[in-house]
């Protein structure tokens, strides 16, 4: 009896025990990658609630295009959608997503969630799509070749994190075109996600400014340029990273043995664990006199604005990303980061995250909670995105920073001149 009152209690908490519209099914819009670890606990969430859920999973770049058409259509055949992290600004201003601050006015949102998840779920002081995961990024590093260039394995410690410039010293001792191996190289090349950290790191901010609503001097100051020509020599100054090559194929290498030093996500390191390199993982580089900064934020789920059944898919939304059952399951079926404190928590305490390569969720976790610089917060971030990662991508090809992140700024500022 005590069990089921218990009960009972935690399901009127995590819905607000609202009302039921009559409704057989809400459709829920998701990452095909999220089906597995989600569906018995929307399962579990009807049989809690009477409400029928429909799971509709996509790839990734069709999971995008399916929200931005259905959102110009202005459809209510959607209740619930999965939200990148950087997309909630541009949804929330385009009236495709409610704000959930009215589903979580009985509790202090920061008692659930990370800092770092709140902000990137937010818009204007409103929470719209509460987070379910977070992302890490660390470096991983191959022990045999920095042995044989005669580099210091780089460090665990804070007080030792390793340098950019520590960094390119070792890949050049490293790089042998000959045998086709590489001093280093990035998970996700051209990405703004996996760079952002460079021009952050040397005091250049996210790119964006002014309310994101302007990236004028932002994207030209001295920290951009100079993170800019960085990226240029690593590619050709330098040359110690191959051109050409994309997110998919640069984890193969390091995977062959044919790379010192990949700095990527968590997430590589199931391909790098079920492969024969022998390697070991460390803090994510900075550059010297500058700040540790690394990448974050994943998914979070939304309301869609246009449903009929609002009530009954915040339930769902609430449920799915306050729930630290949930939470605790996401890590351990799906591997990713939490951004609930519960199993923030969990990762930290638990032992089965202190020996390797287990405790790459670990270090991927201090490093998010402690060096997490959010994606530039602008309504414009499908249009910023792709002109910087194109410029990044020009960069990487050989062409001058300073006027390619010029002409990326002006392109940039014309097309916020919309949501002005």
């Amino acid at each position: 009896m005590l069990k089921n009152l218990i009960k009972f209690v935690n399901t009127c908490l995590l819905f607000l025990c609202f009302s039921t519209t009559s409704k057989a099914e809400i459709n829920l819009v998701i990452g095909e990658w999220a089906k597995g670890p989600l569906t018995p606990w929307v399962a579990e969430f009807t049989e809690a609630t009477g409400i029928e859920v429909d799971i509709q999973p996509f790839p990734f770049r069709e999971l995008l295009a399916t929200i931005e058409v259905r959102g110009n259509a202005k459809a209510d055949d959607i209740d619930v959608i999965f939200v990148d992290a950087p997309l909630v600004p541009s949804y929330a201003v385009r009236g495709m997503i409610s704000s959930m601050d009215p589903y979580f006015a009985d509790t202090d949102t920061l008692n659930i969630f990370a800092q770092a998840g709140i902000d990137a779920a937010s818009w204007n002081g409103a929470m719209y799509a509460p987070p379910l995961n977070n992302s890490g990024q660390l470096t991983y590093y191959n022990k045999d070749l920095l042995a044989k260039a005669g580099c210091a394995e780089p460090s665990l410690i804070e007080s030792e994190r390793i340098t950019w410039e520590e960094v390119v010293e070792c890949s050049k001792k490293i790089t042998d075109s000959a045998s086709g191996t590489w001093g280093m190289v990035f998970d996700q090349v051209n990405r703004y996600y996996q760079l952002q950290s460079l021009p952050e790191s040397m005091g250049g901010g996210s790119g964006v400014c002014d309310g994101g609503l302007s990236v004028k001097g932002c994207l030209t100051n001295d920290g951009w340029i100079k993170a800019g020509q960085w990226y240029h020599d690593v590619f050709n100054t330098w040359a110690i990273s191959p051109k050409g090559s994309s997110q998919g194929k640069t984890d193969q290498l390091f995977a062959s043995g044919k790379v010192g030093i990949f700095v990527g996500g968590s997430w590589n390191e199931s391909t790098f664990s079920n492969s024969d390199v022998n390697y070991g993982i460390a803090l994510h580089p900075y550059f010297d006199g500058g700040k540790a900064v690394t990448g974050c934020n994943s998914w979070h789920i939304g309301v869609w604005n246009y449903s009929k059944y609002q009530d009954d898919a915040a339930k769902l939304v609430r449920y799915l990303t306050a729930s630290p059952d949930v939470a605790l399951s996401y890590v351990n079926e799906h591997g990713q980061l939490p951004a609930h404190h519960s199993a923030i928590l969990y990762v930290a305490e638990h032992p089965k995250f202190n020996n390797f390569p287990k405790n790459v969720l670990k270090v991927a976790t201090y490093e998010s909670a402690n060096h997490c610089s959010t994606r530039g917060r602008t309504p414009a971030f499908l249009e910023f995105e792709e002109i910087v990662n194109t410029s990044f991508e020009d960069i990487a090809n050989g062409g001058d920073p300073a006027s390619i992140l010029q002409g990326a700024e002006s392109r940039i500022e014309s097309s916020m001149r919309r949501y002005k």
